[in-house]
């Protein structure tokens, strides 16, 4: 919603809004940064619904008794969800780019975002994390009006809202569950990729996303990948705990941001950068100085030899590739995670169970946070004890207090281990790696 507003004020429109985390006093740098713009911020208790609106915009998480929304039924009012909306805007683009996955589309659509600033291509961009260069600028950091026709958006799949974009060229990062039953997934980005008018970028890697190959036409189907079958191929990989290197047709590239996963999504902004005529030397000097994007792998910090990160994987192809880069040098984890809503978690409880007795060792921690909850109706019939019934890392608990996790991680951590945060939605988390990072160095002295 912030990246959409953004938008829509920088072209000149009156933009308000309101949300629950502003009345509640959460996330003020963030409301302070949109105010700066001149988008007007109102309590969530109708006070902003005014006849003189055009239209309002609505998030998909907004319960029908909202008050805002009340007061539009009220008024009579046009309303639109967020999703078609920003689908409506990017439609009339002539050369629009969609990124879409369930999996890294955010620093796919940051890394494509950089190399096409840094030569003169100048897209409008609507991301879902914060790119630093674009926070720099003073905005929020999730979205940049471009002097082009070309716009780069980060698509989503959750609600289904996917296959109203269609896009010029489109990016399928992969496929794997989440949100949805894999089912369900493959009938949407089945549609997204049918939406493609030029050039389909996708995955040789993951199986699901190479079941499509079938319904695209050859001549639309650019490939990246590992395996021998892509077209964009990624060779003499060495990964370290602080990047990586490799080779694309003779092109030697290097990333300051750790994990396979990441020259992943490296080959599919690559991919994207030929197709639009960027030659591969360029594209290897823009991502050689790519910083990454908040919250995917950030490193907040290292004190007393315990490096701490702060991390969005909540899913668990997402946690899988984090932690084989996180112990890509052998290091003990302390693995903090939360689990971001009860319908998540239940549908992807046995992946969640799988994924930390698989890539945990009997030395790491696991401390699971109690689910987040963001209001509104929620079944609340599972919690995270209910995770830990199938977990066999013997150091795993539920610690429902984050003072507890700061005094478990001061009794338990010794230098060279690594302590991540990892969860989605709550921006609070990053405000509790900073917390045990302020206190491993309080340790440390």
């Amino acid at each position: 919603m912030s990246g959409l507003a953004q938008i829509i004020r920088a072209q000149g429109n009156f933009v308000s809004g309101s949300d629950r985390n502003y009345d509640n006093q959460k996330d003020l740098e963030v409301f302070r940064r949109l105010q700066s713009q001149g988008i007007k911020l109102y309590p969530q208790n109708g006070s902003g619904i005014t006849p003189h609106l055009d239209q309002v915009i609505v998030s998909n998480a907004i319960e029908n008794d909202n008050p805002d929304l009340m007061k539009v039924r009220e008024l009579s009012l046009p309303v639109i969800s967020r999703s078609e909306f920003l689908a409506r805007i990017f439609n009339n683009t002539t050369k629009g780019i969609g990124v879409a996955g369930s999996s890294g589309k955010s620093t796919i659509t940051a890394m494509s975002a950089r190399m096409m600033d840094e030569t003169g291509f100048e897209p409008t961009v609507i991301n879902g994390a914060i790119i630093p260069e674009y926070k720099e600028l003073g905005g929020v950091g999730n979205a940049k009006l471009g002097n082009s026709d070309y716009m780069l958006v980060e698509t989503d799949e959750s609600d289904g809202s996917l296959i109203n974009f269609y896009p010029e060229i489109g990016i399928l990062a992969n496929i794997s569950k989440d949100h949805k039953p894999i089912p369900e997934l493959i009938q949407i980005f089945s549609r997204f990729v049918e939406n493609t008018k030029r050039t389909v970028i996708i995955s040789a890697d993951c199986p699901f996303s190479r079941e499509l190959f079938r319904i695209i036409p050859r001549e639309k189907v650019l490939s990246f990948g590992f395996s021998k079958e892509s077209q964009i191929k990624a060779e003499e990989v060495k990964l370290s705990r602080d990047g990586s290197t490799f080779k694309v047709q003779g092109t030697l590239f290097s990333l300051k941001i750790p994990g396979k996963h990441n020259i992943a999504n490296a080959l599919a902004a690559i991919a994207l950068g030929i197709k639009i005529g960027i030659p591969l030397n360029i594209i290897s000097q823009v991502l050689k100085k790519f910083r990454g994007v908040e919250r995917r792998l950030e490193l907040v910090g290292e004190a007393n030899g315990i490096r701490v990160y702060d991390d969005f994987s909540h899913n668990p192809a997402k946690i899988n590739a984090a932690v084989e880069a996180l112990k890509q040098d052998g290091s003990r984890l302390i693995l903090i995670y939360q689990p971001h809503g009860f319908g998540p978690t239940k549908l992807l409880r046995e992946e969640l169970v799988e994924t930390f007795n698989q890539k945990l060792e009997p030395a790491d921690f696991l401390i699971l946070l109690d689910i987040y909850y963001a209001g509104g109706t929620a079944d609340k019939s599972i919690c995270s004890e209910d995770l830990l019934k199938g977990v066999f890392v013997p150091r795993a608990e539920n610690l429902h207090d984050r003072a507890e996790v700061l005094e478990r991680i001061a009794e338990v951590s010794k230098p060279g281990d690594i302590v991540v945060v990892m969860g989605a939605r709550d921006n609070t988390l990053s405000d509790l790696a900073r917390s045990i990072f302020k206190a491993l160095k309080r340790k440390d002295t």
